[in-house]
């Protein structure tokens, strides 16, 4: 009985620590819409993660972006870049029209980069794919690609690898801030917003970001906004 009771207790105090270090880590979310209600509008998403536990945060490798119900993506109406593209021939390869977005971003590579390491984002169309080109500082460029859905409720992005130094550990998402403003394409006498608000507001639109890490850490931040009719 002894025996047993000092193996429970040895579980517990394993299971405390590890909802401990899992509870280090956080992530702070936004995702907000700028436009009326059923009209064209635009996207900014910020995200911050952090563990007070570590000099870093853990390594990310995807993001779940939740959107309230109702909207709408019209990516297959727009041209359309090739992640196999921007990483060949750059944003300039890119058909004129493709790029949708612009942003910036901070990783950590510690202990062997200790500064952060900035980049400059800009996205792109790629039908029912964003895809977002990283230019850091240091380290070569890279490509999330991140699946959307037409009714603009999800948007999936598989982060790759973060590469920094060759001696250098990948490098873990400190920030990201992007901004798709509105945009309409106009085809004969017909216009198609790249992105369609949701039709209802019943005072708030919300949104949720689920972000998981290497080390099976997954944190999900939930968001809401006032919404404009």
């Amino acid at each position: 009985m002894r025996k047993k009771l000092t193996l429970g207790t040895v579980l517990v105090g394993v299971l405390a620590f590890a909802a401990v270090a899992y509870a280090a880590v956080s992530v702070s979310f936004s995702a907000n819409l700028t436009g009326k209600a059923g009209k064209p509008a635009g996207l900014n998403v910020s995200l911050a993660s952090s563990d007070p536990a570590a000099d870093q945060p853990p390594i990310m490798n995807k993001i779940v972006i939740k959107l309230q119900k109702g909207g709408k993506f019209n990516g297959n109406k727009y041209p359309k870049c090739t992640s196999a593209t921007l990483l060949s021939k750059g944003p300039s390869g890119c058909a004129k029209g493709s790029k949708i977005g612009t942003g910036n971003g901070v990783g950590y590579a510690k202990p062997v980069v200790t500064d952060p390491v900035a980049a400059k984002l800009t996205l792109f169309n790629n039908g029912s794919t964003i895809n977002v080109y990283a230019l850091p500082d240091l380290g070569p460029p890279f490509v999330t690609p991140c699946k959307v859905t037409a009714s603009y409720t999800t948007i999936t992005c598989s982060i790759p690898p973060i590469k920094t130094l060759p001696s250098a550990p990948d490098a873990s998402v400190g920030t990201v801030k992007t901004k798709t403003p509105v945009l309409n394409l106009k085809k004969g006498k017909k216009k198609y917003p790249l992105i369609v608000a949701p039709k209802k507001c019943s005072g708030t639109w919300k949104a949720e970001g689920d972000f998981y890490f290497t080390n099976g850490t997954v944190v999900k931040t939930p968001f809401s906004q006032k919404c404009k009719k």
